[in-house]
């Protein structure tokens, strides 16, 4: 499990890690999150860490998220995934609704969840005192457990185009049933289906696509595709870390069939768990190594240089990358045994899979920072 903790997350504590670890099983199997770790993760204030403090929220160091989600993730993928996409959507929230709103949801309600989904699956007409919305947005992780949910749709007859961002009241006669992965099946990644759904002014957010009518906060001077992969390699690494654990518990009660030798003492054991833990810890300080780099651009409020932009995608792709490299290497060295769907290192290659499926750390995007640095267009509009 990861070491210290910064003073802004004091509250992960032993109690709360072991409750995850504990319902992770019962998670996956219903296929969504585990109702009281939810509770528990938001009343403690650990579901809104990138909220600014003057809304309410601690705003800490993305390093700080990063460890945040990492530590969860390392007790259970699923709960690590969906811990972090609403400390995500609780950031979207803060960035295009009205101050006043988010302002006064905190204050009345200090432990709300969000969960939601910035793509924009819906249109939005506008109506007398608001909007009329109608949608069906897939990859809503944590929309069972959630209170409440930000959604965005285009706003209709708009040139140039501009999105609508709303909140509203989590309602589970709302919820598509979608969700039947082999990997991060626990986060309730579900579809939420609106039609015609009345929203009015105060919760809502209108703004040019592409654009972040931001808080006063280094976070939100950042673009889109630099605020949202650091996070995910934060997961990545606590599944991998884990299953380095997990394959070291398993090489001390393992005797390989037909062999004399436990499967600590093999020589394919030794270079599995050394080459994965270097590929973990490299990919991680890199990973972070620019994130330090861009955060201290955002602090002072200048432009994030697109050769340092470039890398610091790289940087988390490649960290993903890296981090299924090391499972399956362990995976390979164990043997039969990661085979069952018993064995923690089977659910934690796919759960890893499945993160690195996502696009901001997508492969694919190691192939846009190249464009990048060779002097060419992203081709990337999150670029």
């Amino acid at each position: 499990m990861p070491g210290e903790l910064d003073p802004a997350l004091q509250a992960l504590d032993g109690a709360v890690l072991d409750l995850v670890g504990e319902r992770a099983p019962t998670a996956d199997e219903a296929r969504r999150p585990d109702l009281e770790v939810m509770r528990t993760l938001g009343d403690r204030g650990l579901l809104k860490l990138i909220v600014p403090e003057s809304l309410g929220g601690p705003e800490v160091h993305p390093t700080v998220f990063m460890d945040f989600t990492e530590r969860v993730a390392w007790a259970s993928g699923s709960a690590g995934w969906t811990a972090m996409t609403c400390n995500e959507e609780a950031g979207i929230a803060s960035a295009f609704l009205q101050a006043e709103t988010m302002a006064a949801l905190y204050a009345e309600n200090p432990t709300v969840i969000i969960a939601g989904s910035g793509v924009p699956n819906g249109r939005a007409r506008r109506v007398e005192g608001g909007w009329s919305i109608t949608g069906n947005w897939g990859f809503v992780s944590g929309c069972t457990a959630a209170d409440r949910w930000i959604l965005t749709a285009l706003v209709d007859g708009s040139d140039p185009l501009e999105l609508c961002h709303f909140l509203i009241e989590a309602d589970a006669r709302l919820v598509e049933d979608t969700w039947d992965t082999t990997g991060l099946r626990g986060t309730g990644s579900h579809n939420v289906v609106l039609e015609d759904r009345f929203v009015e002014d105060r919760c809502t957010g209108v703004a040019p696509s592409m654009t972040l009518p931001r808080p006063d906060a280094p976070f939100y001077r950042l673009p889109s595709g630099l605020r949202f992969p650091f996070p995910k390699v934060g997961v990545t690494v606590g599944l991998a870390r884990r299953a380095i654990h997990e394959f070291g518990e398993l090489a001390g009660a393992k005797q390989p069939l037909n062999l004399s030798s436990s499967l600590r003492e093999r020589a394919d054991a030794h270079s599995a768990i050394a080459r994965a833990t270097a590929l973990v810890g490299s990919g991680d300080a890199w990973a972070r190594d620019r994130l330090e780099a861009v955060w201290a651009i955002a602090s002072a409020d200048d432009p994030i240089p697109a050769e340092l932009h470039a890398e610091a995608r790289l940087a988390c792709s490649h960290a993903a990358a890296s981090c299924i490299e090391a499972v399956e290497l362990l995976v390979a060295a164990a043997g039969t045994t990661a085979n069952f769907r018993s064995s923690p290192l089977s659910l934690i290659r796919s759960d890893v899979r499945a993160v690195a499926g996502h696009f901001m750390v997508a492969a694919y995007q190691m192939n846009t920072a190249g464009r990048v640095l060779l002097g060419l267009d992203p081709g990337d509009r999150t670029f």
